[in-house]
């Protein structure tokens, strides 16, 4: 089968942006571009249209460029920390999810789309890692995620007692003296 021409009116991953004229399978076209308005057939028309709708559309890309790289300065400032039940060895139980990073994200302040959040592997363990925040298709930024030990109710009692006994034997110690 022979390749048609089409213009992307949405961005579509592995494909293209929007106003790109591409060649792709009929079939391609016909099941999956075509019903979800991804796209439309090229003919002389629609693509003096297209160039004329990708000019004013990289016009607002640059503006959200912009509010990207803005917002990546404030993502990249700031060190995001989720509480999460773990074992004696430093594994989580489960896994932090984009879900968790999603809501931390937004209690401060954040406007993105979960979709945005990218984990190269699962989070499985205490400490620091990177995150990607994929922006803008230009602007990915990378934030510092703090994974600490979530505390049960036991662990605060006997650490608060810890800490009291600490003080009072420290009391004791100064009054002695």
């Amino acid at each position: 089968m022979q390749n048609m021409q089409i213009i992307l009116q949405k961005n579509v991953s592995n494909l293209g942006l929007v106003g790109d004229v591409v060649d792709v399978k009929p079939g391609y076209y016909r099941n999956y571009l075509a019903p979800r308005a991804l796209a439309m057939l090229a003919n002389p028309g629609s693509i003096k249209q297209a160039a004329h709708q990708k000019r004013l559309i990289e016009a607002q890309t640059l503006k959200q460029k912009a509010g990207a790289l803005e917002t990546k300065g404030k993502l990249e400032k700031n060190v995001v920390s989720i509480s999460h039940a773990a074992g004696s060895s430093d594994k989580l139980f489960g896994s932090i999810t984009t879900q968790e990073i999603f809501g931390v994200l937004r209690t401060n302040g954040f406007e993105i789309d979960r979709k945005q959040i990218t984990l190269a592997a699962p989070i499985k363990t205490l400490g620091e890692h990177v995150v990607d925040i994929k922006l803008h298709p230009e602007v990915v930024a990378q934030i510092r995620l703090n994974v600490t030990r979530k505390m049960d109710n036991k662990e605060k009692v006997d650490k608060v007692d810890k800490v009291d006994k600490v003080d009072k034997k420290e009391e004791k110690e100064s009054n002695e003296e």
